[in-house]
């Protein structure tokens, strides 16, 4: 056996190594995340969307296909987006690591012979894959419970998949971002309530401003104009389709490659917290 095997054997181990680790990692915080106090909250505001939808249902087959669009797009934009995305992203993701400081419990991963790198990835992969499958769920049933009630065609099932991938990318930057704030902040409520508010007004600023925006990336990816963009006009200079998701992607990235980083020089002082 060669110097150059031995080293790729033992390269391929160490990677099957930090993957198994990984997958522990990931079903652990499924595990806390479906059985703590904050899974309420998040179920809650998961059916939000739902109970708006089934209220509004009732009287849709009196609106017209372009009537009945616009009013969806006006409650995937408000609700689903504005509300559910949002704050469920919140409260999952700020908690990962705040919520181990909190239960005083975060030593005994830092002490285990794991790579903060791989904890940090490994947290963020759980509550993606948690918010993913709840939201991502809610939007497959709601889209068609509100839009088929007016009309039926293929192109409801496309509608349908591309506002899923509008929620499964905002569900990637927000978790990426909430993620950065769970590892910088003692208290994550007020950079929260800052990034609510840059995100709702977000349409006043500057163009040049307003890119550094998730909601400005997401919104340009609907399929029917949002409320404000109805009312104040589609802007002009919003990107396209594929600057959009290369966007929120790069952002996700540099945003989980920041918590790594700041996870790599954590020092745990509880009496502090």
């Amino acid at each position: 056996m060669t110097a150059d095997t031995w080293t790729d054997g033992a390269g391929r181990g160490v990677w099957k190594q930090r993957a198994k680790q990984a997958r522990a990692v990931v079903d652990v915080e499924l595990r806390k995340m479906l059985g703590g106090k904050r899974a309420l909250a998040v179920c809650l505001l998961a059916a939000l969307p739902v109970f708006v939808v089934f209220l509004l249902a009732v009287n849709v087959h009196a609106l017209t296909l372009m009537d009945a669009r616009e009013t969806f797009g006006t409650i995937y934009s408000v609700v689903v987006l504005g509300a559910t995305v949002f704050f469920g992203c919140a409260l999952v993701f700020t908690h990962l690591f705040r919520g181990e400081v909190l239960r005083r419990s975060l030593h005994f991963y830092l002490l285990a012979p794991l790579r903060r790198e791989v904890l940090t990835l490994a947290k963020y992969a759980a509550g993606l894959l948690a918010v993913c499958t709840l939201f991502g769920g809610v939007t497959i049933l709601v889209h068609p419970m509100f839009i088929v009630t007016a009309t039926q065609g293929d192109w409801v099932v496309l509608e349908m998949f591309r506002y899923l991938g509008i929620t499964l990318l905002g569900c990637t930057a927000y978790g990426a971002v909430f993620l950065l704030f769970g590892t910088l902040f003692r208290n994550p409520i007020l950079p929260v309530a800052v990034l609510l508010g840059w995100e709702m007004l977000n349409f006043l600023l500057p163009a040049g401003i307003r890119m550094a925006s998730v909601s400005y990336h997401l919104k340009s990816l609907l399929p029917v104009p949002g409320p404000v963009e109805q009312a104040m006009g589609v802007p002009a200079e919003l990107p396209s389709p594929g600057v959009a998701i290369m966007s929120l992607l790069i952002l996700s990235a540099v945003a989980v490659v920041l918590a790594c980083l700041r996870v790599r020089r954590m020092e745990i002082r509880y009496t502090e917290d």
